[in-house]
């Protein structure tokens, strides 16, 4: 089946605007997925999202960014993807708006009506002022852990905080862990009475 000109524009828009900046990079591509993977067991991720309501002719999507430790996913999953890891497998994960001065969910809309340069300039500023940077700043696992040093909060905070146990940082995880605790409301945590 053909595709439509709004698939044709988010596929080029993928593939011939944003993904050749990231093979000179040494990425590697997957379908909407750039992916850098060191052997040493860390990564990075670029993954294009479509909304799940789109059809062919009108297309949304957002861009969202991930760095990847083998040993979390261990923690969290008891399983290491090594080198086909998956954006929502990373400790760290952003959305392209996060990382924006914007702060909000971003998501771009393809149509019959859209201005295809304009698309192409508003996303391409979006990596060029945003995305690589960020990525770019991350040269190996202890850039990682910087970041789960500095205050980011995983959604996955038990691989977090036993990354950072399991690499030494033994104070922060602990102090994580009495965090976690002292915010949780699980009933479990709660003592019972003694009986007589």
């Amino acid at each position: 089946m053909p595709k439509s000109d709004s698939e044709q524009i988010f596929d080029f828009l993928v593939a011939k605007i944003i993904w050749p900046k990231f093979k000179e990079r040494g990425y590697k591509k997957s379908v909407n997925n750039f992916r850098f993977y060191d052997q040493s067991g860390w990564g990075k991720i670029v993954n294009f999202q479509k909304s799940s309501f789109y059809d062919k002719d009108n297309i949304q999507f957002t861009i969202n960014t991930g760095l990847y430790l083998a040993e979390a996913e261990q923690f969290h999953c008891n399983r290491q993807s090594a080198e086909k890891f998956q954006e929502s497998m990373c400790l760290v994960r952003k959305r392209i708006g996060y990382l924006s001065d914007d702060q909000k969910d971003t998501w771009f809309s393809i149509n019959i009506d859209t201005d295809k340069q304009v698309l192409f300039n508003n996303v391409e500023r979006y990596f060029n002022d945003y995305i690589l940077p960020f990525l770019d700043k991350v040269r190996n696992k202890e850039d990682i852990l910087q970041i789960l040093i500095n205050g980011h909060k995983s959604e996955y905070k038990t691989a977090q905080i036993q990354t950072l146990h399991h690499n030494g940082y033994f104070e922060l995880a602990n102090q994580q862990l009495q965090d976690e605790l002292r915010s949780t409301n699980n009933p479990y945590l709660i003592k019972r009475p003694q009986r007589d």
